[in-house]
């Protein structure tokens, strides 16, 4: 791949200057041919960005970019060696860096290179011939080149972009539905067919089955996501389940997961290895649909009927013998697939976007900023539909093309550049089937940027891994230049953390919703299809089953340079042992391996390993066994910067870590049998920038942990003492930490307390974003006197990070008070954060006064501070000193803030007067307050006109409030469990209410807007009378089946019609109303096991029954199931 090669011949040619400045070629004796090695890549590099274009259709000029690459990354391993030797022989010297200048005019002719080089004769005749015959290579390749007549300097990527495309822009996401794909009505009308069909009244035990069938990224997931969340749907299955199904699935996996989305508990039927029995798997797994009403499972990118004749057939079969009336709904690309199942079903093939549909589509992909106005966008359609043409209706390739447009400038010249690119009419047969689009997005990456891109196709799917693995992933293979200026202060992870930016920016993977800030993200089939054909030539992905890993790797001819193997079956996947690997591998540079694997029988003789992999620079094992791979051979991976080892069978590192002296990178997590011991000579790792041990591990810090200066992330440091040390002086030299965790704070007081606290230095840490700060439980039978409370409030003072921080969280702090770095003489100074999570503070009398004045705080939580009785005005209005502070807000950001689990929260305070010149919190949108049972009221200053922002109020476990009033900017209203509330009002602008087991509540007005009010209380025998002056589109009432029985009898009862008339009168006003008849209606959802709602589109109130033993949580049950239809409301 010329992309890489673009990108690798720079990181020579500055791994070569970089050893010139610190005078280690002079140290080697190798200092000339080095430095012909240079100037032959920089002459090289002229040339590059030519091959890189004709590479692709030109045999020839691919041959020659693949020699090329082989002898760089020769001499990048041939560079690092003669580092790491002329390391270890300035640290023999004491560390004394050598003046060759000096020594010269002291002895002159006496010290030349070659001659200091005699006291290692063998290594620098050994390294001088190795660069010496990469010369002669380098010079081959360049008679070669004269060939092909490429053009020099045809100019770098920047020269054929404009600047802005350096800040990538970036969308965030806000549903699991991705709102910016679904456009036009074809969609619409699609998930309509496939809806009526899965309502239809076949209520027959068979099971049925709806097949989506179409290409690659033709948008079937999207049509089933949608399905699946459309609200008749939810309301007549009561148990949906969702199933992505990789090439290479776990079955016990998918079963655990089908169990839990049931309703189950699938996590406690896993063994704890994270195996399990199957049969006791499929059995509860048959307990766990049939419980619950009309089931639907939702079966995702299908590749094999085994899925489905191996694992699913038989549960599913015999929970819809009990369920009759369930579904299944399957997308594939194989429209032949379910013909092989044997199962009745119906096929819907999903069709191109018609032109208008993508035309949408495509401008939903561009930001307000990158048009300008909808005006200029339209200017713009005769081209764009031009585009849209050569995309055939893809809205894979569409939204490709989206995010490459989304880099140019919204001008005729920019996007009639993307139409007439060469590419579109370009032979190039392996995108017959992917589609052009994405070579041109491809095409349109800086080299850089190329090689993250591809590199992300090796990820295992349905792995999540974390962004911050992946950039430290593309680190070890050198792939983020840093910019050479030494006043930046960038980062490789910065501009790791732009390129993973820019991918999503440009749609080339796709952040998961389900997990904040964009974290995790996964690629598409087609997108990684795709990449990983452009990474064919050096990188394999092998994913099977059984002995099939071992025939595949073993037959490969080619040497590659990537290699990820994950296993298709648990139980029959059997790993090469590590010795096959890299006898025929011996190029690898990435190596991941995925999958619960036990290793297969050695090929030596030898009893020991023998393990070369000389160039390894990344290695990833989740769940495969290593323990003896990694005792015996990890410490000869001389070049490796990554490692990751997760759910394996490792019980400690080698003692001989040492000799890894590149590694920068240790994460452990979830090694049930790691000791937590960690090798005394890790800390001679002078290059680790992370060390993460999993939570389940409480690791041991060796003492001189200090010396590694280099480590930007740490979790968890746990604090430990021994006489007068406390492994918390440990941190003081750590200066250029990004992430810390402190847990086991309560043991810093035998050894000195705060003074041992201050010894870790955090305020002046200045690029320290994220501080994490634990002590653990207290137990009954300590000491908790007041000379240890105040100990331990001595050393949170000590503790203060400094103003660059974003994120803190402390837990279970023992102090009676906040940190003094938090009240209101100090907390402005953390300009910078914008999350504090408070969890867990059982002494904690007040509140920090300095909350407020916390300027770009965004996000504030406090959980379980049981001795909190009063929260005063301090908390939520600053102190006025000045006209200054007079004019400026408290709490100018929050937007989020939640109280719980505050048991003895009796007041708030908090009066706003008229006259204040701003109002306290005016960008807060969302309140919770949870779980706080003697709260008797909210503050009036909450509730104040000025504050327009705040959407969404949440009132669960609120015993003791009688009254919610005034509260004009709220959309929506959730209150539960709330038994002492009599009054709602004064919410002019409230759409949507749930309120649940209110049974005191009488009074409910001044609500003009409502559209949708959810009621639930299983004791309710008659309407409440406030319903009379309801105004509300849709009704919904749970209730007790005396007054369900009631209402279903319509009055023909003579000695209930009087009392039915009574109540039906409550509801006239909202005009017809449904009453749910017994369970085996059909369209029932089951909630708790109980019966709940049939919704009838014309129906405006609907009725149904429950029982009074039913359980109501707003997280889960009734409040969570309540919601399921809010989108249907709405229609």
């Amino acid at each position: 791949m010329a992309a890489v090669l673009h990108a690798l011949a720079p990181s020579v040619i500055k791994m070569i200057k970089d050893m010139s400045k610190e005078e280690l070629t002079m140290l080697l004796g190798v200092s000339m041919e080095i430095k012909k090695l240079g100037g032959k890549v920089e002459n090289l590099e002229a040339y590059l960005a030519d091959a890189e274009r004709r590479r692709i259709n030109e045999a020839r000029v691919q041959n020659w970019v693949s020699k090329l690459k082989g002898a760089l990354y020769e001499a990048t391993d041939i560079l690092e060696l003669c580092q790491l030797d002329a390391e270890e022989r300035r640290n023999k010297q004491g560390g004394r860096r050598c003046s060759w200048t000096s020594m010269e005019k002291k002895a002159p002719g006496c010290l030349r290179p070659l001659l200091f080089c005699l006291r290692s004769p063998g290594f620098a005749h050994s390294m001088g011939g190795r660069i010496k015959e990469l010369n002669k290579r380098l010079d081959n390749i360049r008679e070669e080149m004269a060939e092909f007549k490429f053009f020099e300097h045809l100019g770098s990527f920047s020269e054929r972009t404009r600047p802005s495309d350096a800040t990538p822009r970036s969308r965030t996401t806000t549903s699991l539905i991705d709102e910016l794909a679904i456009v036009g009505d074809k969609i619409e009308r699609d998930a309509k067919a496939v809806v009526k069909e899965l309502l239809s009244n076949d209520e027959t035990a068979v099971i049925k089955v709806v097949s989506i069938v179409g290409p690659g990224g033709m948008g079937k997931t999207t049509l089933a996501k949608k399905i699946f969340n459309d609200a008749d749907v939810k309301m007549k299955f009561g148990n949906k389940i969702w199933l992505s199904v990789t090439e290479s699935y776990d079955e016990e996996k998918l079963l655990s997961s089908a169990i839990t989305q049931a309703g189950g508990d699938g996590g406690n039927v896993l063994l704890p290895g994270g195996g399990g029995d199957k049969q006791v798997l499929t059995h509860a797994l048959v307990g766990a649909l049939s419980s619950r009403g009309k089931f639907l499972v939702v079966l995702d990118d299908v590749w094999s009927d085994g899925v489905w004749t191996g694992i699913l057939r038989d549960p599913i079969v015999e929970a819809a013998s009990q369920q009759p009336g369930s579904r299944v709904i399957i997308t594939t690309r194989d429209n032949k697939l379910v013909k092989k199942m044997g199962i009745a079903h119906r096929q819907h093939h999903v069709q191109p976007m018609d032109e208008e549909d993508a035309w949408s589509l495509l401008k939903k992909q561009l930001l307000p900023q990158d048009v300008g106005s909808e005006e200029g966008l339209d200017s713009l359609k005769h081209i764009g539909m031009g585009i849209i043409r050569n995309c055939g209706g893809l809205p894979l390739a569409i939204k490709a093309i989206g995010g490459l447009l989304r880099t140019k400038r919204a001008t005729e010249h920019e996007w009639n550049g993307v139409l007439h690119d060469p590419a579109w009419s370009t032979n190039k047969p392996h995108l017959q089937d992917l589609n052009i689009a994405l070579q041109l997005s491809y095409d349109d990456l800086p080299p850089a940027l190329k090689q993250c891109f591809l590199y992300y196709s090796l990820i295992p799917k349905g792995l999540e891994i974390y962004r911050s693995v992946i950039i430290d992933m593309w680190t070890s293979e050198g792939f983020l230049p840093v910019p050479g200026d030494d006043a930046s202060m960038k980062e490789e992870y910065d501009v790791g953390v732009s390129y993973y930016t820019s991918l999503i920016s440009r749609n080339l993977i796709e952040p998961l919703e389900t997990i904040a800030n964009q974290a995790v993200s996964i690629m598409h089939d087609v997108i990684r299809s795709f990449a990983q054909f452009m990474a064919k030539e050096e990188a394999l992905v092998i994913r099977a089953s059984g002995q099939e890993i071992s025939t595949h790797l073993m037959s490969s001819p080619t040497k590659f340079r990537r290699l990820s193997i994950e296993s298709a079956e648990s139980e029959s996947a059997v790993l090469p042992d590590w010795s096959s690997i890299s006898e025929n591998q011996e190029l690898l540079r990435s190596l991941i391996i995925c999958g619960r694997m036990k290793s297969g029988p050695s090929t030596s003789t030898d009893s020991s390993l023998k393990i070369s992999l000389p160039s390894l620079r990344m290695l990833y094992v989740r769940g495969a066994e290593s323990d003896r791979f990694v005792k015996e051979s990890l410490a000869k991976l001389k070049h490796l910067r990554f490692l990751f080892l997760g759910d394996t069978n490792i019980s400690r590192l080698p003692e001989d870590i040492h000799k890894m002296r590149f590694l920068e990178s240790i994460r452990i997590l979830h090694c049930a049998s790691f000791s937590g011991e960690l090798p005394s000579s890790i800390i001679k790792l002078e290059r680790l920038r992370c060390l993460v041990v999993g939570a389940d591990t409480n690791f041991i810090v060796p003492k001189g942990l200090g010396g590694l200066t280099n480590l930007r992330v740490l979790a968890p440091f746990h604090v430990q003492t021994d006489g007068e040390w406390c492994s918390l002086e440990e941190l003081g030299s750590l200066s250029r930490l990004r992430e810390l965790e402190i847990n086991g704070l309560e043991a810093v007081l035998p050894c000195g307390g705060s003074s041992a606290a201050a010894k870790a230095k955090l305020h002046d840490k200045q690029q320290l974003q994220q501080l994490d700060l634990v002590w653990n439980n207290p137990r009954e039978e300590e000491d908790n006197s007041d000379a240890v409370l105040q100990r331990v409030e001595e050393v949170i003072d000590q503790l203060r990070p400094s103003r660059h921080l974003e994120q803190l969280s402390f837990e279970n702090y023992l102090g009676r008070r906040g940190p003094s770095w938090l009240t209101a003489a100090a907390a402005a100074d953390l300009n910078s954060l914008t999350h504090l999570l408070m969890k867990g503070l059982p002494f904690c009398t007040q509140l920090p006064d300095g909350l407020c004045q916390l300027p770009s705080l965004e996000f504030l939580t406090i959980d379980f501070a049981p001795s909190i009785s009063r929260v005063g005005p301090e908390f939520a209005q600053r102190r006025q000193q000045n006209l200054m502070m007079m004019a400026s807000s408290s709490f100018p950001r929050l937007q989020y803030l939640r109280f719980m689990g505050l048991a003895n929260w009796e007041e708030w305070v908090w009066d706003e007067a008229k006259d204040d010149i701003a109002i306290a919190m005016p960008s807060l949108q969302t309140l919770v307050i949870r779980d706080c049972s003697k709260l008797e009221r909210l503050p009036a200053g909450l509730a104040s006109s000025k504050r327009i922002a705040l959407r969404e109020l949440y009132l669960i476990g609120a015993a003791s409030i009688t009254a919610v009033e005034n509260f004009p900017s709220v959309e929506e209203l959730y209150v539960s469990n709330c038994p002492s509330l009599k009054i709602i009002r004064g919410f002019s602008r409230l759409q949507v209410a749930d309120i649940i087991l209110c049974p005191a509540l009488e009074v409910l007005e001044d609500i003009p807007a409502l559209d949708v009010m959810e009621l639930a209380d299983p004791a309710m025998v008659t309407l409440p009378e406030y319903l009379r002056g309801l105004k509300a589109r849709k009704l919904v009432v749970f209730c007790h089946q005396m007054l369900h029985d009631l209402l279903l009898s319509r009055g023909t009862d003579n000695n209930t019609s009087s009392d039915y008339m009574a109540e039906a009168e409550k509801v006239k006003h909202c005009g017809q109303f449904s009453v749910l008849p017994a369970a085996s209606h059909p369209g029932i959802i089951i909630i708790q096991g109980q019966q709940a709602l049939q919704i009838v589109p014309s129906t405006n109130t609907i009725f149904a029954s429950m029982h009074q033993g039913v359980s109501l949580d707003f997280n889960q049950g009734l409040g969570s199931a309540m919601r399921d239809y809010r989108s249907y409301r709405r229609q």
